[in-house]
């Protein structure tokens, strides 16, 4: 995601302007000047304070909270190392807890080292890759209510379509936002995968159960363009070996993210918690761990061996 995210910044960017990178793996950078720069300089950082210290702006995606602690909050090589800057910018894409954003974003702010907003995304690699992401905004808005907004805006223009600029509100709403967005939709691929597989087993052709459902009150974001019955959808994961896109790990750390949001505020999450056991059913197994989160079709139809045995190499 990050990588993507960075290629369309470095594109859309003012080409005299020098983009500062940083990856754990810095043969990733090597990779990434490799392919991006003939648009403009490009720097590979030590540490996320030296980032920090180059930059007036930042912008960061990250695995999990304790990363995203790590890159902003670490005293030595931190972003909170770097010297005060009442104009530095800094937006954390990642999608991680509400009260991590908030605890992170305090001090950061607090420390006067940047101005901190939570701008999870949606839209996966390939929306990363087209420049398409929705955002989610932990800052007031509309971007047309004062400079700030107007920044943050024109920023993630670079990597979103501009329709799909959300402005949630207050420090940690944009995470909130994103933690419902997915709790829905990966609830909503696992009803999906059980609704198509019996429709399929009782003889209806996939492509006219998905016309069907098309238009009508089922439809959703996820039958259109990631579909878990192969063959639904051309490109989508389950249409090419399960290839992975987004993972059942990923699945079960989000939905566990929104049943954590939810219990903090009375609402029962039922629905939530029977996805999550079906993805760890897939990510348990080793025969689909490693496959997008789609592979949950496998499991419910019973295909995972005949679907293992269909691989080159038998797993």
């Amino acid at each position: 995601m990050g990588y993507r995210m960075a290629g369309n910044v470095r594109t859309k960017m003012d080409p005299t302007s020098t983009l500062h990178v940083l990856d754990i793996d810095k043969s990733v950078c090597d990779r990434f000047i490799n392919e991006f720069g003939s648009f403009g300089p490009i720097k590979i950082g030590k540490s996320a304070k030296d980032i920090a210290q180059s930059s007036s702006t930042i912008i960061s995606m990250l695995p999990m909270d304790k990363h995203v602690s790590s890159v902003y909050l670490d005293p030595v090589n931190g972003i909170i190392a770097a010297e005060p800057n009442p104009n530095r910018l800094a937006l954390e894409c990642s999608t991680i807890s509400v009260s991590t954003a908030q605890a992170v974003g305090k001090e950061i702010m607090d420390a006067g080292v940047a101005h901190y907003v939570d701008t999870p995304v949606s839209g996966g690699i390939m929306g990363a890759g087209a420049g398409t992401l929705s955002f989610f905004c932990g800052y007031a808005g509309p971007a047309d209510r004062d400079d700030m907004t107007k920044r943050i805006k024109s920023i993630l223009d670079y990597m979103g379509a501009s329709e799909r600029i959300n402005f949630c509100g207050k420090l940690g709403n944009g995470l909130v936002s994103k933690i419902v967005n997915n709790y829905i939709g990966l609830s909503n691929l696992v009803i999906a995968s059980e609704g198509l597989s019996f429709g399929l087993r009782h003889g209806v052709d996939i492509h006219t159960l998905q016309q069907c459902i098309k238009g009508s009150s089922g439809d959703s974001w996820i039958l259109n363009n990631t579909s878990p019955a192969p063959g639904a959808i051309p490109k989508s994961p389950a249409s090419n070996g399960f290839r992975p896109g987004f993972t059942n790990a990923l699945c079960i750390k989000d939905l566990t993210l929104g049943v954590e949001a939810a219990k903090e505020v009375g609402i029962p999450t039922k629905m939530g918690e029977l996805a999550i056991a079906r993805y760890k059913q897939s990510q348990d197994d080793p025969r689909t761990s490693g496959l997008d989160c789609s592979s949950v079709w496998l499991h419910i139809n019973d295909q995972v061996d005949a679907f293992a045995n269909s691989q080159p190499n038998g797993h």
